[in-house]
């Protein structure tokens, strides 16, 4: 699943927007930054084939993808407006 699919969805499983309270990205990962961590359900997000990996770092949520991590944060953003 590619494009904004994958934004919504993983929107939904970190907790909805209203729980995101930052998301930016580094090469490979999306990271949220989120106002209630135990509301992401870390393994549903990793689920989807295009996400590599999901982890907790540095008091982020960083989700790990194939590729297009500026496409997809471009989505995220545009969701979360």
């Amino acid at each position: 699943m590619t494009g904004s699919g994958l934004a919504e969805q993983v929107l939904a499983l970190v907790g909805g927007t209203e729980n995101v309270e930052t998301v930016t990205h580094c090469f490979s990962r999306l990271r949220f930054v989120l106002h209630d961590d135990a509301a992401a359900d870390d393994a549903a997000i990793g689920a989807p084939p295009d996400v590599v990996m999901v982890l907790r770092q540095g008091g982020q949520l960083q989700v790990a993808v194939r590729s297009g991590v500026m496409t997809l944060h471009a989505e995220v953003v545009a969701l979360l407006a």
